[in-house]
C-alpha cells in the first residue's frame, strides 16, 4: 500500500517508528492546507511559507513519541496559529514597506475572505471570528474546533451561535424593510 493511501493515524504510527517517508506523506497531505491557513492568518505569502516550514519543523521534533489524539488538522491549527502570532511579534519593530517608501507587491485577496465579509465580522470578538474561520473557511467540524482551540464543545457551539446570530441581526438582506418571511440560513 502506498503511503499516500494510509490514514494520518497510520502515517503517525510509522513516523514514530522512524519511517521518514511516512512523515513526508503527512507533509504532502497537509502542506497546502497549512499554507492556506497561514495565509489567511498572516495575510502574506512569504510569511505563510515561513509558517509552513516552522510548523512542520516543530511537528518533526515531536517524533518519535507523537500521539495524534484528534484529526491532524485540528492538531495543526494551534501550531500554525501560534507560529503566525510569533512571527507577528517578531516583526512588530520592523518598519512596514509602505512607510519606508517602498511599494509592496500586491497580495491576492482570498476568495472566501472578502472585504465585505471582513467588514461584517469586524464587530465580533477575536474568539468569535476564530470559530467562524475554523467552521466556514477551514471547514472543521465542531469537535475539531474544540480540540484545536482546547475549549469545551459547548463553548465552541455557543461562540458559533452568538457569531451567526450577531451577523444575521446586522444583515439587512435583500428583504430589508419587509414585514414577512424568515431569514435564509
Amino acid at each position: 500500500m502506498a503511503r499516500d493511501d494510509l490514514d494520518d493515524a497510520e502515517l503517525v504510527r510509522r513516523a514514530n517508528q522512524g519511517d521518514a517517508d511516512a512523515f513526508e506523506a503527512l507533509y504532502r497531505r497537509h502542506r497546502d492546507w497549512v499554507v492556506s491557513l497561514a495565509w489567511r492568518l498572516c495575510r502574506n505569502r512569504d510569511d505563510a511559507l515561513d509558517v509552513l516550514q516552522e510548523s512542520f519543523s516543530w511537528l518533526f521534533g515531536r517524533f518519535p513519541g507523537f500521539t495524534l489524539t484528534s484529526s491532524m488538522r485540528a492538531w495543526l491549527y494551534p501550531v500554525v496559529r501560534n507560529a503566525c502570532i510569533s512571527l507577528a511579534r517578531k516583526r512588530r519593530n520592523v518598519v512596514p514597506l509602505d512607510r519606508a517608501g517602498i511599494e509592496p507587491a500586491a497580495e491576492p485577496e482570498p476568495i472566501d475572505w472578502t472585504p465585505e465579509f471582513e467588514r461584517r465580522i469586524a464587530g465580533l470578538s477575536e474568539a468569535h471570528r476564530e470559530v467562524l474561520r475554523l467552521r466556514f473557511i477551514l471547514e472543521l467540524r465542531l469537535e475539531e474546533i474544540a480540540a484545536a482551540l482546547d475549549l469545551p464543545l459547548g463553548t465552541v457551539k455557543s461562540r458559533l451561535h452568538h457569531a451567526l446570530r450577531t451577523l444575521a441581526a446586522d444583515d439587512p438582506g435583500p428583504a430589508a424593510g419587509s414585514t414577512g418571511g424568515t431569514p435564509a440560513p
